[in-house]
């Protein structure tokens, strides 16, 4: 394998993914463009899913999400409720809630807001209430949907999502010293935390390499920023970006 990937998601899935790609006789180098930790609501969880009543639903953004949302559930010596409709919007993030007993959550077909309204189109969703786990900021598609419908969404931000401090000097000679000829991109943000970070004098180089992204929509948002040689995965889950890593690796063999 020629990849010599940077790997710019959060460390621990990055590591993990740094060890798939070296296993293959690849080269990866762990950068993180954005760090997680407790959010201002995550003391809140508790409160706010005690008040759902059943057949309400619980919407969790990310495996983030789910992670820190449990963690609160066991500070305050609760559990997750039964009988409420659980949305995962990706299959990493309905993997993270088996792990705590909750087994009958839905995926939609496409892991972005539009698959989960997609999901809801047909559901009878009025006077019902909806607690949507997510971090810091994000897209408000979903909740504005929603609202229009039932009038009874909550957002509940139980993790925070920060851009790392960087020397961008350093940053681009530890890159350039690696050789690398691919980045690994799962959002939006921190697509932006990149770029926002790069020297001026360094754009041409980042922007022509090839760049691995989990949706269209980001790939639409790389192509704006000049981004021309971009890879789709069929997700953000380490083994679907490590697929596309491979196909991309066989098609036009990186050198």
């Amino acid at each position: 394998m020629k990849i010599r990937a940077l790997i710019t998601r959060p460390r621990v899935k990055g590591e993990q993914l740094a060890r798939q790609i070296e296993a293959a006789n690849g080269a990866a180098l762990c950068c993180p463009f954005i760090d997680i930790s407790a959010g201002q609501q995550f003391t809140k969880v508790s409160s706010l899913l005690a008040q759902l009543q059943p057949d309400d639903y619980i919407i969790a953004i990310s495996d983030n999400a789910v992670n820190y949302a449990n963690t609160s559930l066991i500070n305050a010596n609760r559990t997750w409720p039964q009988q409420i409709n659980y949305i995962a919007v990706g299959p990493t993030t309905a993997l993270s809630w088996q792990k705590y007993g909750i087994n009958n959550a839905q995926v939609p077909d496409t892991h972005d807001s539009e698959g989960v309204l997609k999901l809801l189109a047909d559901a009878s969703v009025e006077h019902k209430k909806f607690v949507i786990l997510r971090g810091n900021g994000g897209r408000e598609t979903l909740a504005e949907d929603l609202t229009q419908r039932t009038g009874n969404v909550t957002y509940c931000e139980v993790y925070q999502r920060t851009a790392p401090d960087y020397d961008p000097d350093m940053l681009i000679n530890k890159w350039q010293q690696f050789a690398i000829n691919s980045v690994i991109i799962t959002s939006g943000e921190i697509l932006g935390n990149l770029i926002k970070t790069i020297p001026y004098t360094a754009l041409p180089w980042i922007l022509n390499l090839h760049f691995i992204v989990p949706s269209q929509r980001i790939a639409a948002l790389a192509h704006t920023l000049g981004i021309e040689h971009v890879t789709i995965a069929t997700g953000a889950s380490n083994n679907s970006l490590f697929n596309a890593i491979k196909q991309l690796d066989m098609q036009i063999g990186i050198s």
